[in-house]
């Protein structure tokens, strides 16, 4: 591999990696017991660990079942309902259908699902950060800078999601692959990895302002003479487009990926409630599905992040991070945006840019690989807060 960024990439993925997968297996095959109770008035308990003695397959797949993975396979698996619409009950319609789409096909070819889909999302992820390193050199950083965002993204201490059957992997790919491409003016390579985006996830349609901006940036000395590639941002809704068509179909509404929210008891407000909500009640730090302190802090690095991309000039990096970070905090609660940072790339962009201090990167580097081991480890045992 004589290309820096495919080396970097490749080298941080397997370290990254190797952390999750390790202590998924590790977790998975403990049980803690307490055989006896405290006597003599002691309230220390003896603790016996026990090493199961099913095989990592078995103790892994069904950690691909937690959380939101489940939903994705069931669709991958059975396809989407096909009912009228009812907002009263939780229903497929909310998650996006290329994940499961590529789900469905190589599980045909592999035979198995849960697995399968834990390769795949790993997979999406490794072509992620290759196309990353590019694009952070495409915008006029530095390769050191470039292998410090690859390397703090694949550590950051929610990223074993990039290995669960879940949208972010390939949404990470195909986000940055469309910036990628229109900096290099592949205008409409940058629509296709758009459009693709926007049948990821409902996220995917914040392209079509970014990319809007950074193509007049790239064309506003010449602003009448129109370019035919001008029309490739017209790609980039439809798959949300497609998608609402096959919705209305088989539900009878075209919305329903939104109206069936209401099941999961999501709401909608001004987008600093949550902050304030948590300065409310700051002793909270764990709220049952809800890791509130990290993703207070995740939120509040995003922000400060986006204001030093605002200072920078980098205007459409910091469109992007805002309108990333802005629509999840609509919802009023913090619930999941560590997850949802984790896929803004110019968030890592600019904490690579600080850390090109040596005393900054390897704080940055102790602090996230140490959380990362103990996320994935809590994710193993099926603690709540790790599934974020």
């Amino acid at each position: 591999m004589h290309d820096r960024g495919v080396r970097v990439a490749f080298f941080v993925f397997v370290l990254t990696r190797a952390i999750v997968f390790v202590l998924f297996v590790a977790a998975t095959h403990l049980t803690l017991e307490d055989p006896s109770p405290p006597s003599f008035g002691s309230a220390i308990q003896n603790i016996r660990i026990s090493v199961f003695h099913e095989t990592v397959i078995e103790k892994l797949s069904p950690l691909a079942l937690r959380g939101d993975g489940g939903w994705y396979i069931a669709v991958a698996k059975n396809g989407y309902e096909q009912m009228p619409f009812d907002s009263d009950k939780m229903h497929n319609w909310a998650f996006f259908p290329l994940y499961p789409l590529s789900l469905r096909l190589t599980a045909s070819i592999t035979g198995g699902f849960q697995l399968t889909a834990m390769l795949l999302s790993s997979i999406f992820f490794l072509f992620a950060i290759i196309l990353l390193h590019k694009t952070v050199v495409a915008f006029g950083y530095g390769e050191a800078t470039a292998d410090r965002t690859v390397f703090y993204i694949s550590a950051f201490p929610t990223s074993y999601f990039f290995s669960l059957p879940l949208t972010e992997s390939l949404f990470l790919f195909l986000t940055v692959g469309s910036f990628w491409a229109a900096k290099r003016d592949s205008w409409w390579l940058a629509g296709t990895f758009g459009a693709l985006a926007s049948a990821t996830r409902y996220n995917g349609l914040f392209l079509l302002p970014v990319l809007t901006l950074l193509y007049w940036q790239q064309h506003r000395y010449h602003p009448l003479k129109l370019r035919a590639d001008v029309l490739s941002l017209c790609l980039l809704p439809l798959g949300l487009l497609f998608f609402m068509l096959y919705l209305f179909f088989i539900t009878g509404n075209a919305f329903a990926f939104i109206a069936v929210q209401k099941a999961w008891g999501v709401r909608s407000g001004f987008f600093l409630y949550p902050l304030y909500e948590y300065f409310l009640f700051p002793h909270h730090v764990s709220l049952l599905w809800n890791f509130r302190l990290l993703n207070l802090v995740a939120t509040l690095i995003a922000f400060a992040c986006g204001f030093a991309l605002v200072r920078r000039r980098e205007w459409e990096l910091a469109l992007y991070t805002f309108i990333s970070v802005i629509v999840p905090l609509l919802t009023l609660t913090l619930e999941s945006l560590a997850r949802y940072v984790m896929v803004v790339f110019p968030v890592f962009i600019i904490l690579a840019v600080v850390g090109r201090r040596p005393m900054v990167d390897q704080a940055i580097r102790a602090v996230f690989i140490v959380l990362l081991g103990l996320m994935s480890a809590s994710f193993a045992l099926y603690l709540s807060i790790a599934l974020i």
